[in-house]
């Protein structure tokens, strides 16, 4: 894949809708290939976070732990984005990415991010403003279930 198609498909990444495309393509030029095969962990959930990963091709199992259990939740195509907001705040991975089958990836690590948003600040200014608006959107639907657990019988009451 080229870096120019590399740049287009982190464009369709929310939090890089609105950069500039010399600035993913400067990401996707300085970002790392990385093939994993059938099985092989991308991410792990509870590691901290060095790097996110651009799914380029192949598929990926998304698994989360519930209680003793860890579940299959989501199936990850090409074009998809792993662990980007751990990377950015150096936090642990929330999930667990298993490759299904053989899987090429585009590895940005956080200190890319950094001295790409160092350097043009416009891009991280960019990547901030879309962070916030999905971090408003989350505390709206947190405010939206508060309400109705608020609203809701009490369990003894059933």
């Amino acid at each position: 894949m080229s870096v120019r198609a590399d740049a287009e498909t982190l464009r369709q990444i929310p939090i890089f809708a609105e950069c500039e495309p010399v600035h993913l393509q400067l990401l996707a030029f300085a970002a790392e290939r990385q093939h994993f095969v059938s099985g092989e962990a991308i991410v792990s959930e509870g590691q901290k976070a060095k790097s996110a990963f651009l799914l380029l091709s192949g598929n990926a199992d998304i698994q989360q732990t519930t209680g003793s259990q860890r579940l299959s939740v989501a199936t990850a195509e090409p074009g998809a984005f792993l662990g980007e907001v751990a990377m950015i705040g150096k936090t642990t991975y929330a999930i667990t990415a298993l490759a299904l089958g053989s899987v090429s990836t585009a590895r940005i690590d956080h200190e890319l991010f950094l001295r790409v948003a160092n350097e043009y600040p416009e891009f991280g200014q960019s990547v901030f403003k879309a962070l916030a608006r999905r971090l408003e959107n989350s505390m709206q639907d947190f405010e939206s279930v508060r309400g109705k657990f608020s609203r809701a019988k009490p369990f003894l009451a059933l």
